[in-house]
């Protein structure tokens, strides 16, 4: 092959991607059409054909015009073609960086912030760091009505111009006493804009309000006034709704309530173990010149790459946390500040929201959305909310208790959800199993080239994960709140192909015989028979 159609071909990633100028498009898509040999080369890969029908219909809502433009283009061409190169570039893009930064996203702020090794920095936490933590929890004691005000600023940057949006989780308190999982949902817009997390705290009574909103309109609060716990909605016709709960005889509010409301919200459970990602620490200061310590946090991809991580800045006067900030891609993409916390005299807003009824929410910039993570579900239920084929393990494996079953938002299909098996083991050797409909669209471009290791009668067939270890750590890691620990050394990791044509991914922290990994995939069952049977 010469050249040109060498250069021309790889280009084609690109172009999907509308990573192209107008003019390497067009010289592109002009090349394709005057070459024989590239438009025999297209038609040749067939295996990979749907690509770009999953890309333009699937996932129309991530990618902006350009980049349907460019899809519509390609198809236009005869027999259109992408052979797996050109998927692995796909995947090594920042659409795929931006899927694996919404791992993140969910990994640092729900299990803690537990993984692998790092590659470098310490293995344990360090005190300063440790200190913070504990800080947090410092400013909700005493007998005054505590007033704490945070930003969250969004940035309009590229990675969130190709998602569509931003997001990050947070939680909000049911009546039973436990915590509900939501995603703030983040409009990009052209211009950076802030949305502003108030919260006032009774240590005496543990009486809360907490209230969200943009410079637009408020857009969540939550609260507990001793005897009811009250959450807001907003109507079909843009207006926010109170409803209230009797609280349960079981209930007990927040006990630490810098895990709720504090800027370590998420991020405090477990910081003070090994394997913490910490990357590094460097010395800095805030805008008003405040100094502080500066904390890297995450972990990295296959390629030893540290694509998005979180900066946690430390005041170095009180040792409170005063910045986080999410970078992916060496941009700010969001930052969350603490602007003060101090004692006041009571709420600005009354314990049960009645000002806040009825309020506007139109044109605000940012949304809540209830239940991210649904922890704890029923066969059932993952067989009413799927609209895909899921499967059961008909019988536990002898050294793993029984699953706990998370259903949760799918980060890379909007709209969609994902299930997550964990399964803890008293020889810890954990699993995991992922199913979703993002791994069914992106891991089965990933396996087509592959050979099986094993066939099971059920019709499954097991294919090594190639950087098994990453993935394997990935998903034991979004995991963590379940199994309860880091991902081992020695973790293995499998996609599977079912007889539905979906990909799950499995992930055992530890080594497995082939007898006990044929008989683990062997009890796989549709959960829709596993119901009828049981």
């Amino acid at each position: 092959m010469n050249a040109p159609c060498q250069t021309m071909q790889d280009r084609i990633a690109e172009h999907v991607l509308g990573l192209l100028d107008q003019a390497q498009a067009d010289a592109l898509l002009q090349h394709i059409d005057s070459c024989p040999g590239c438009r025999e080369h297209l038609r040749a890969l067939e295996q990979d054909s749907h690509l770009l029908v999953h890309m333009g219909q699937d996932q129309e809502d991530l990618m902006d015009g350009r980049i349907q433009a460019t899809i519509r283009a390609l198809k236009a061409l005869p027999s259109p073609q992408v052979q797996i190169s050109t998927w692995r570039k796909i995947m090594a893009s920042s659409i795929f960086k931006l899927a694996a930064a919404a791992v993140i996203i969910v990994t640092v702020s729900l299990t803690a912030l537990l993984g692998p090794k790092p590659t470098t920095g310490p293995s344990l936490i360090p005190p300063l760091l440790a200190s913070a933590m504990a800080a947090e929890n410092t400013l909700f004691i005493g007998s005054q009505v505590v007033h704490i005000k945070n930003e969250i600023t969004v940035y309009p940057t590229p990675a969130a111009r190709e998602w569509g949006y931003s997001w990050m989780p947070m939680t909000s308190l049911k009546a039973d006493g436990q915590f509900r999982f939501d995603q703030l949902k983040l409009a990009v817009e052209d211009q950076s804009y802030t949305v502003t997390d108030q919260a006032w705290y009774d240590p005496p009574t543990g009486r809360f309000v907490r209230v969200l909103q943009t410079d637009k309109a408020v857009i969540f609060a939550n609260s507990y006034d001793s005897e009811f716990v009250y959450t807001s909605k907003v109507s079909p016709e843009g207006k926010l709704q109170i409803t209230k709960q009797l609280i349960g005889d079981k209930f007990t509010p927040p006990q630490k309530p810098g895990d709720f409301f504090g800027l370590a919200a998420g991020m405090q459970s477990d910081l003070d173990k090994k394997d913490s990602k910490v990357l590094g620490t460097e010395i800095g200061r805030l805008e008003d010149g405040t100094a502080v310590h500066v904390f890297k946090v995450g972990f990295a991809d296959p390629n030893g790459q540290v694509q998005a991580f979180w900066l946690l800045k430390i005041r170095d006067d009180d040792t409170t946390i005063a910045q986080k900030e999410f970078i992916v891609d060496g941009q700010v993409h969001i930052s969350i500040r603490r602007v003060f916390a101090k004692p006041t005299d009571r709420p600005e807003i009354n314990w049960d929201l009645a000002e806040l009824s009825g309020v506007n929410t139109s044109g605000a910039q940012a949304t809540v959305l209830s239940d991210m993570v649904i922890p704890n579900v029923s066969v059932q239920h993952m067989v009413e909310k799927a609209d895909f084929e899921t499967y059961v393990f008909k019988t536990t494996p002898a050294w793993a208790k029984d699953p706990t079953i998370i259903d949760c938002f799918d980060p890379a299909s909007l709209g969609k959800r994902m299930f997550i098996f964990a399964c803890r083991a008293d020889d810890h050797r954990h699993m995991v199993l992922v199913q979703s409909p993002s791994y069914n669209m992106m891991l089965g471009q990933v396996v087509k080239p592959g050979t099986p290791v094993y066939t099971s009668p059920n019709g499954f067939k097991v294919i090594d994960g190639g950087r098994s270890q990453w993935m394997a750590g990935i998903l034991l890691q979004s995991a963590y709140a379940w199994i309860k620990e880091a991902p081992a050394e020695n973790r293995i990791g499998f996609i599977l192909e079912s007889p539905a044509g979906t990909f799950p991914a499995l992930a055992i922290n530890g080594p497995v015989s082939d007898e006990e990994l044929h008989g683990l995939i062997d009890s796989l069952v549709p959960a829709k028979e596993y119901l009828k049977s049981n």
